[in-house]
């Protein structure tokens, strides 16, 4: 009979932890739930408008130049003409370290190309954002200086560009060549 009592004992601290966990537990969630209501019943709640006492112009002002900022893109220079790290491919040691450097430079090399942007009055660097594929496959099939370009050497042009900015694989010396090349070889069309 005395083992028994001890179970009963045993269960009954196991009750009690559980029913004092349960009390615990809700006692939390409605004390985070008055704070809540309070907070939200607040004049000046944790979030207060940009301009919230302005006058209205001021208002409708800062609303058009924060929906500006939206637009804003700018993408910089990976890899500066003096930058010590290009000394790192001079070096004859494991090129497949640097494959990075080959893939900074070939995206830095579209916005320094000769290929002429500023057809419809653009400028290289204000293709940020825009599919560069579609871009110059337009640019082919409407009546600009692209137009007698072959299909293989844009697409070697753009596989090259999306292998150096998205591919997971090696992009070494021997890619970036070829990049490089029908990059030149578009450019003097």
């Amino acid at each position: 009979m005395a083992s028994g009592s001890n179970w009963l004992s045993g269960v009954n601290v196991v009750l009690v932890m559980a029913y004092g966990s349960l009390v615990f537990v809700l006692l939390f969630i409605f004390v985070k739930r008055q704070i809540m209501r309070f907070a939200m019943k607040s004049r000046r709640g944790p979030h207060v408008p940009v301009g919230h006492n302005a006058p209205k112009d001021l208002k409708e002002e800062i609303d058009i130049r924060l929906s500006r900022v939206q637009d804003i893109k700018y993408e910089p220079q990976l890899l500066a003409d003096d930058d010590a790290r290009l000394l790192q491919l001079e070096i004859q040691g494991n090129q497949n370290c640097y494959n990075y450097l080959y893939r900074m430079k070939a995206l830095d090399a579209i916005r320094v190309s000769e290929i002429p942007f500023h057809a419809e009055g653009r400028h290289p660097r204000s293709l940020l954002g825009k599919n560069f594929r579609s871009y110059l496959l337009d640019l082919r099939n409407t009546s600009t200086p692209f137009k007698g370009v072959r299909k293989a050497l844009i697409d070697t042009l753009l596989d090259g560009y999306e292998t150096a900015r998205y591919g997971t694989g090696v992009f070494g010396q021997r890619e970036y060549l070829r990049y490089q090349e029908a990059l030149s070889e578009l450019a003097t069309v």
